[in-house]
């Protein structure tokens, strides 16, 4: 007999339902988490590069400090040195993939002191010029809201992740307005997984976030495009849209390496580690001091190229420039988000590719297109996240005429970056320290694939009239009736399923002076049983909930009916069946030999 749940236990819709308002809440919260950070994030520049006291953001290209600019990001890193040595070395990094360890390594408890350091040190970085944006430190600080309050309620680590993911999803809507994008980067960044428990409480999150920034009044595009009528793009710029795309991707992976590179010169400096933040920002104030547009998140080059008010000449040497000095920082060690940077590269490359084939006459497309495409190509390519990069694009423009091109330079990129390299820049420093992250979503063999599938169809019995010295001696001598698994299932005289006996229960009884008994005696008869149509999943849940390790499988109709065995070679069977399904070939229509007649010849 199956043992039924407790009356006590919530069922599945109710949990869901819990988890879900807990969501509404960790939105709230982390909408004002996110505008803490950014507001700190603009109090900290103005004080930096203008000497006042105010929360606007201003680009720091227009600093009133001279040539003492070079030594601004240099004194940021040294702040964040500072708190890494003496708060927490976790703070290090550009926020997504510190919470996408968390998520696979530690079970989505991020500590309070990096809840609260992580986005400090971001806004001083951010600040001081380092050149990131903040997505990454908005979407840590909001994961760690959710993490915390997971870690404070009495919940599964599976629930705890989801109220991260939330958390993040929502700080994500209330700083950029893209709720649905902020839902598929949680999915394929953080969730690892697209079932409806989860992405129900993350979307409510995230609409509940975007539905803060409406009654705050911001509803316009956070990046405005070029007006709709500009926006064509014939049928012949596919060719231009994939070409973006394939640069991108190349150029994902080779920053990534770049950022690998740079990490490992710094850590052969002759200089103790918390020298190498400084040292980055040094380098960073050399060159912001030529060209000041590479300070900061770079929202103003972002707009500028979305609008096509770059000359060309500018748009690689600033977007050039902050690719290199976003490397050397990152490499340093110090604390910021990635996506502003990949914007404003991607962003420049797409148009220099654009300007190429306009200038050959090959098709010509908007250069805020064009841009918006390298945008979102960079970011697919560079993160892997490729609904979240797509959906992006549309949002924070307000554009639907965009999808199709952004979708294929998204397409290109992603499949140059997957052929060209295994890891991404999410993923690299996750992987580095051991931790293997998921990069492909791949249904559960065990959910698709029935007991009946994979049972055993005529398992062997024995009888309840049997002794138990009897069966031990068979076991003894290695008869193959009795030796193939190390439980027994017991019938009667009529062949009905009445019990189980393992080899433990066998010696127990034999030590217990019971040899000459009838297995009926000693065996277990409250059974737990599994049926041939249902999916492979359920039976393993039950098998882990009782910590068994073999189920009979049994009639719906007739409990007593015995149909089958289901051990755990059985169950990892179902992995040769997925096994067989990607890699054997099958022949085709023209490959398949016709049967050879073998008869007798007329």
């Amino acid at each position: 007999m199956n043992e039924t749940p407790s009356r006590s236990t919530p069922s599945p819709a109710a949990r869901l339902i819990f988890i879900s308002l807990l969501a509404v809440l960790v939105a709230g919260c982390s909408t004002l988490a996110a505008h803490v950070l950014h507001a700190l994030i603009g109090g900290i520049t103005q004080l930096a590069f203008f000497g006042k006291f105010s929360t606007e953001w201003a680009p720091a290209d227009d600093h009133t400090r001279g040539a003492w600019v070079i030594v601004i990001p240099a004194l940021g890193g040294g702040l964040i040195a500072l708190m890494a040595r003496y708060g927490s070395r976790a703070i290090i990094g550009h926020g997504i993939p510190e919470v996408m360890q968390q998520v696979l390594a530690n079970r989505s408890r991020i500590t309070p002191r990096v809840a609260l350091l992580k986005p400090l040190s971001s806004a001083i970085s951010i600040g001081t010029g380092g050149p990131y944006g903040a997505e990454g430190p908005v979407i840590a600080t909001g994961g760690a809201v959710g993490s915390l309050l997971g870690q404070a309620l009495a919940m599964t680590a599976s629930e705890r992740k989801i109220l991260l993911s939330a958390g993040a999803a929502a700080a994500m809507t209330a700083i950029f307005g893209s709720p649905v994008a902020a839902t598929l980067l949680a999915v394929e960044l953080l969730l690892f997984e697209l079932r409806a428990r989860s992405l129900i409480p993350v979307a409510i999150a995230a609409a509940s976030a975007q539905a803060l920034r409406f009654i705050w009044g911001e509803h316009a595009a956070l990046f405005p495009l070029a007006p709709p009528e500009n926006l064509g793009a014939p049928g012949s710029s596919l060719l231009i849209f994939a070409c973006i795309g394939i640069c991108a991707g190349v150029l994902a992976v080779v920053a990534n390496h770049a950022v690998h590179q740079a990490e490992k010169g710094f850590a052969r400096l002759p200089v103790h580690w918390m020298w190498c933040p400084v040292i980055g920002g040094l380098f960073v104030g050399l060159i912001g001091c030529w060209e000041p547009r590479v300070f900061g998140a770079g929202y103003d080059v972002i707009g500028a190229l979305l609008t096509g008010n770059l000359p060309l000449s500018v748009v690689a040497l600033v977007c050039g420039l902050k690719l290199v000095v976003w490397i050397v920082s990152l490499g340093s060690g110090t604390s910021g988000g990635t996506l502003a940077p990949m914007l404003v590269v991607g962003g420049g490359l797409g148009a220099l590719v654009a300007a190429i084939f306009n200038a050959l006459s090959i098709s010509e497309i908007s250069p805020g297109l064009a841009a918006l495409a390298g945008m979102v190509a960079f970011f697919a390519g560079g993160s892997r996240a490729f609904f979240a990069s797509i959906v992006l694009g549309v949002e924070i423009t307000q554009q639907a005429g965009v999808l199709w091109p952004v979708a294929t330079a998204a397409t290109a990129s992603l499949a140059m970056a997957h052929v060209l390299s295994a890891r991404s820049l999410m993923t690299t420093p996750v992987e580095q320290r051991g931790v293997r992250v998921p990069m492909e979503f791949d249904a559960d063999v065990f959910a698709h694939v029935t007991v009946a599938r994979v049972m055993e169809k005529k398992p062997g019995t024995v009888s309840v009239r049997m002794k138990v010295a009897a069966l031990a001696d068979r076991i003894g001598a290695n008869d193959p009736g009795v030796c193939h698994h190390t439980a027994l299932l017991v019938t009667d005289e009529q062949g009905a399923l009445v019990g189980i006996i393992t080899r433990r229960d066998l010696l127990a009884a034999i030590e217990r002076g019971e040899a000459d008994e009838e297995l009926g005696t000693v065996m277990t008869r409250d059974l737990l049983c599994a049926y041939p149509d249902e999916a492979l999943h359920d039976a393993i849940e039950r098998m882990h909930a009782h910590d068994v390790g073999r189920l009979p499988v049994v009639s719906r109709a007739n409990p007593r009916e015995l149909l089958g065995y289901l051990g755990r070679a059985a169950v990892l069977s179902a992995r040769r069946l997925r096994w067989q399904e990607n890699n054997q070939t099958e022949p085709g229509w023209f490959t398949r030999r016709p049967p050879s007649d073998t008869g007798p010849q007329a």
